[in-house]
């Protein structure tokens, strides 16, 4: 048995957490810096939005919104192919068209075309895309042969509430800080809010699409990084008034948040979220009652054997996340 990959036709927001192989922690900082390059690629090529991330030294975590299918046009499709090749290597590409079009294999044009535009807005293709490549270009610069990823990513299907998008992203971005590596979340280079508050404008960009989803705003419409930053802020503090969200984990645990505090203060400050919680890690769906509902009622009847579980059971998060949803291997 194999846990289920739940995915929507439309658009839909996912968790994605993937490990290397072997227990082994292959990602220094240079590989870090190395894979983040290769995600954005993939996600200029695939359509997708990547809001934030976490990178490990063993694994990643992504917190992404992939646009439902469209029609890419041949100019998009090229600019697309630029941002995943490089010029160089999309130019060869472009020339070899060309050739092969002059020798009347239009179609055969057209198909590979067309095979790209499949790659494209789809969760599991982004994936392939950059961890193929980056174990590729790992063991040619390794010596190395196979593949390095631990079988199959693991993708959560969120709910495009604030309280599920910043608790998510939340979650991320505190791994540096629950694994001992920081003490405090921005300090962390590896992650999309600790890049973001040292100056990385791609880490800006992303997590300003993050609050404005938060916030009910259009695609393409943005809040700005200040109200990005206030609102992963809070959400990590646990403090009240961060708009939508406000869980109140603070007044909770009996604490008050404190950038001061010393460190068995903050991990009653940031209580859930300094927890491993599998309802955040494992295939599935997270969100209201009322979603996570609706999405396992349109799971065909082989993958509805399920456990659904509470996360809010002391944090008060008013989230629910259906676990445990499996189909035969």
């Amino acid at each position: 048995m194999r846990r289920a990959r739940i995915k929507v036709d439309g658009e839909g927001i996912y968790h994605v957490v993937s490990r290397i192989g072997g227990r082994r922690f292959l990602l220094d900082e240079k590989e870090k810096g190395i894979l983040l390059g290769m995600i954005r690629r993939a996600a200029g090529f695939s359509g997708v939005e990547v809001y934030t991330y976490a990178i490990m030294d063993n694994h990643f975590h992504l917190l992404v919104r992939v646009p439902g299918k469209r029609e890419v046009s041949e100019e998009e499709l090229r600019q697309r192919v630029m941002v995943l090749y490089g010029a160089e290597r999309a130019g060869q590409l472009f020339a070899e068209w060309a050739k092969r079009e002059r020798k009347g294999k239009n179609v055969a044009v057209e198909a590979e075309k067309g095979r790209l535009k499949k790659r494209m807005h789809d969760l599991s293709q982004f994936c392939k895309t950059f961890k193929e490549t980056y174990t590729q270009d790992y063991n040619r610069r390794h010596g190395n042969t196979g593949t390095i990823w631990e079988g199959r990513f693991k993708s959560l299907l969120l709910e495009g509430s604030a309280r599920a998008l910043l608790t998510v992203a939340g979650y991320i971005h505190l791994n540096p800080v629950r694994a001992g590596t920081v003490e405090k979340a921005e300090e962390a280079k590896n992650t999309g809010y600790g890049a973001a508050c040292g100056g990385d404008t791609a880490a800006r960009d992303g997590l300003d699409g993050l609050a404005s989803r938060a916030r009910g705003k259009a695609v393409g419409e943005k809040v700005g990084w200040t109200m990005a930053k206030n609102l992963c802020r809070n959400t990590i503090d646990g403090k009240e008034g961060a708009g939508e969200f406000a869980a109140g984990w603070a007044g909770r645990t009996g604490k008050e948040a404190s950038d001061g505090a010393g460190d068995g203060e903050r991990r009653a400050v940031y209580g859930l979220l300094r927890r491993r919680w599998v309802g955040f890690l494992h295939g599935g769906a997270l969100g209201g009652a009322d979603f996570v509902k609706e999405v396992v009622e349109m799971l065909p009847p082989r993958m509805r054997r399920k456990s659904e579980g509470e996360l809010d059971r002391w944090a008060g998060l008013g989230l629910s996340s259906a676990m445990g949803v499996r189909e035969a291997s």
